[in-house]
């Protein structure tokens, strides 16, 4: 009985420790990703008679905060961005106009990493006109974290403004080469951007600021062309040459455009809204059209009927005059035709203008963008953009070099080595086999330039280390800061002087610079089945693409019949059952495509007939004459490099190109009947499949990958399928001169090697001849 009072205290206590424990698990609040609360749910304790008791008592949900979009300038102008290995960099320009410049206040940028990536020494440091402002250790392996950094006033300039992301990463637990391909920070588009007051943002004033248009969450930039009268054949040539100015003008990558009849309700970040058309057919859409519209041309921006956004209104009381207005507003930015360029505009690849390099030339890499960097990891990679023309021909033969200054320490093993990547295809590879450490003095890597293209060629230097530390991988030893590598600007890239001929057909040159159009000198003739949304965007499109490539907007000149074209430089869209025969023929697409392809009866007779005999063929390869021809082709190419296709004496016949049902865009290029001038055609089997696939295709990194003579798109690939050219057309750019037809030669033959034996062999046969008829008449036999 004495203790019954120290028991019931003893209950007591473990009840209401009980009870607490219980509270504490009912009130706890989850938290989603994206750091938003849940609705809350607390359980308060109430006394009744029985004893304590959870009782529910709801919280009134907070409404969400709606983001403020339009006072968001958007950097990343890609889809995604992955920000990959050890140490990583990418920059993007940003144009903005003096009101935006002024009024930015901070950026913002959202982000995701591996769960590999040791947080503790792994940063991710922002970078805005080469000043830090901001740095954030990489610890957001669980969803995408949001990250803010006030700018300091007067940072930002009128123009262009170049922001740099710049990623340090290390593994938690792994020290091997392997490993750092498991590290990569992403950055999300949509969550990386300026901050702008909402009243300054989308306010564009002049022609000028169309280049502060930008890009939206995705990446992409967007035109939308309100025509009313969009039928009409006359308004054809000024619509096109205006998609030209405009895309001239804001030179983004992802940029497409949209041509429709009516005005639409919103307008987004990256989305510039155009109104084409005479003042009696926008006055009606359009309250704030300017009244000299009625009696002369004008080009301006004005409200939208919204007052919530500028539209830029193109106008006149008639067409001729709103194609003096265009005109007048894409001159100013034209390239003259016999002016040669320098460098090639791309500006959204690194916020800098991209040297052409049109022969024999040294460049430091203090000029290519490339600064001196010291590394203490494994794995370094990193690199620069240059410019090669059109009628670059010299894959089969040339090398250029890279001059590379550089260090390694001593800790550094043999093993180790220096590669060179041309266009993501390694082209050269330099091992490091001293022990104890050294200085490279302008050490020459030998490039091959077979991975070389028409246009943008991007040249990347990826160094990777073997330590004797690493091999051990002793814990914290991967957060070592002591520098094991440094390359030094003062590096250079040597290009040699490589053979100049253009070659048609030549897809790969009509994206890289827009050739053979970019030197036309006549009118382009431009063919378009039917006058309605799907086309005119499509032509657009494409037209703003070739005029970026070109550096110059191209003359065109609308046809009403492919057929009337004639001898001349073509670009033809339409879907592929409305284009003629003799099109497809010259372009190397089968007739019967425009039937087949696309439908939706099942594969053909033909085709199922192609199949069967295709699967018979796989099935008695293994024993018969064809499968061991195929066995030895391989081969030969893995051992020596050599494909049957270069030891053709003459050039086949391009194979006819029948698109199969995953494919939803083709572009193909061929010569004119005549063989004097170059047609391109792109097409789809349907309207909106020409819409769509265009809209792909345009995308850079897409645009970058034509080639060849056909090149088919799907949207379930990743990659275009092209198709390489067999018999190719010279034509020639550059005036005869023996240095350059002797290195037009030497790649000629490197490319044809049976034909290089054939002559060689006649060679030794007649100087044997000529050795032995001299030798007779000098009274000595042979």
């Amino acid at each position: 009985m004495t203790f019954a009072p120290a028991k019931a205290a003893l209950l007591g206590l473990a009840f209401t420790l009980s009870a607490s424990v219980a509270f504490a698990q009912q009130s706890t609040v989850p938290f989603d990703m994206s750091g938003e609360r849940d609705p809350t749910t607390e359980m308060k304790p109430a006394i009744t008679d029985g004893g304590a008791s959870g009782v529910e008592t709801k919280v009134p949900e907070k409404k969400v905060e709606v983001p403020d979009t339009a006072a968001r300038r958007y950097i990343i102008s890609a889809t995604s961005l992955m920000l990959e290995g050890e140490a990583a960099s990418r920059s993007f320009p940003v144009y903005l106009t003096p009101q935006q410049a002024a009024a930015a206040t901070s950026i913002n940028l959202g982000y995701s990493n591996a769960v590999v990536v040791a947080p503790e020494v792994s940063s991710l440091t922002v970078v805005v006109n080469d000043v830090v402002v901001g740095e954030t250790p990489v610890q957001s392996a669980e969803g995408t974290k949001d990250m803010r950094f006030d700018l300091p006033a007067g940072l930002l300039r009128p123009g262009v403004n170049r922001v740099t992301f710049n990623a340090v990463q290390r593994h938690r637990t792994d020290c091997t080469i392997r490993s750092t391909y498991d590290l990569w920070t992403a950055l999300d588009p949509a969550r990386t951007y300026l901050t702008v007051p909402r009243d300054t943002s989308g306010r564009l004033l002049t022609t000028d600021d169309i280049a502060a248009i930008g890009v939206g969450p995705d990446g992409r930039t967007k035109f939308t062309m309100v025509v009313p009268e969009m039928g009409q054949p006359v308004a054809t040539n000024a619509l096109m040459r205006l998609s030209q100015g405009l895309a001239l003008m804001a030179k983004m990558p992802n940029q497409a455009f949209d041509v429709v009849d009516a005005l639409p309700a919103t307008g987004g970040a990256g989305e510039l809204q155009v109104m084409v058309g005479t003042a009696a057919d926008l006055s009606p859409l359009l309250p704030g059209l300017p009244a000299s519209a009625s009696f002369s041309a004008v080009a301006t921006f004005v409200d939208a009927p919204s007052g919530e956004r500028k539209i830029f209104v193109v106008s006149g009381p008639d067409w001729p005059s709103i194609e003096g207005a265009v005109e007048g507003m894409v001159s100013p930015i034209d390239r003259p035709l016999g002016v040669t360029r320098e460098a090639l505009s791309v500006r959204q690849r690194n916020a800098a203008e991209m040297p052409l390099l049109s022969g024999e030339t040294t460049l430091r890499l203090a000029s290519l963008g490339v600064r001196t960097a010291e590394f203490s990891g494994r794995r370094l990679r990193t690199g620069f953009d240059v410019g090669i023309p059109s009628d670059f021909f010299a894959g089969a033969y040339g090398e250029a070099a890279l001059l590379l200054d550089a260090a390694y320490s001593a800790e550094v093993q043999p093993g180790s080595h220096v590669d060179i990547y041309v266009n993501g295809n390694i082209a050269s590879t330099v091992p490091i086999t001293s022990r104890n450490g050294g200085i490279f003095r302008h050490l020459p890597i030998r490039v091959t330039m077979r991975h070389f293209r028409p246009g943008p060629n991007r040249i990347d230097v990826e160094v990777v280390l073997m330590t004797a530390a690493d091999a051990v991988c002793a814990p914290g030893s991967s957060a070592s800061e002591e520098p094991r590598f440094a390359l030094f600007d003062t590096s250079e890239f040597r290009m040699p002087r490589f053979a100049r001929i253009a070659q048609l057909p030549n897809l790969a040159a009509l994206s890289g610079t827009g050739f053979p159009y970019s030197r036309a000198v006549d009118p382009i003739a431009l063919y378009l089945d039917r006058l309605d949304t799907d086309t005119l965007s499509t032509s657009a499109t494409f037209l703003g693409k070739m005029a970026v490539s070109s550096g110059r907007a191209l003359q065109v000149r609308p046809e009403s019949s492919a057929l009337a074209i004639g001898e001349r430089d073509a670009l033809l869209f339409g879907t592929i059952s409305q284009l003629p025969p003799l099109v497809l023929g010259q372009t190397h697409i089968d007739a019967e495509s425009a039937s087949s392809w696309g439908g939706t009866g099942g594969d053909t007779g033909q085709g199922a007939t192609q199949d069967a005999l295709d699967e018979w063929q796989s099935r008695v390869r293994g024993g018969s004459w064809r499968g061991q021809f195929s066995a030895f082709e391989a081969w030969l190419q893995e051992t020596f490099d050599i494909s049957l296709s270069s030891l053709r004496l003459l050039p086949g016949e391009e194979a006819l190109v029948t698109p199969d049902d995953a494919a939803r865009f083709l572009v193909a290029q061929g010569d004119s009947p005549g063989r004097t001038a170059v047609w391109t055609v792109v097409s789809a089997p349907t309207g909106a499949d020409l819409r769509a696939g265009m809209n792909a295709v345009a995308q850079d990194v897409r645009w970058q990958q034509l080639d060849g003579y056909v090149t088919l798109e799907s949207k379930d690939a990743e990659t275009l399928d092209t198709r390489a050219v067999s018999r190719t057309r010279f034509v020639a750019t550059q005036p005869w001169t023996f240095a350059n037809v002797r290195l037009i030669a030497a790649n000629w033959l490197s490319s044809n090697i049976l034909a290089y034996a054939v002559i060689f062999c006649v060679l030794s046969i007649l100087l044997g001849i000529t050795t032995s008829g001299l030798l007779r008449r000098f009274g000595r036999s042979a």
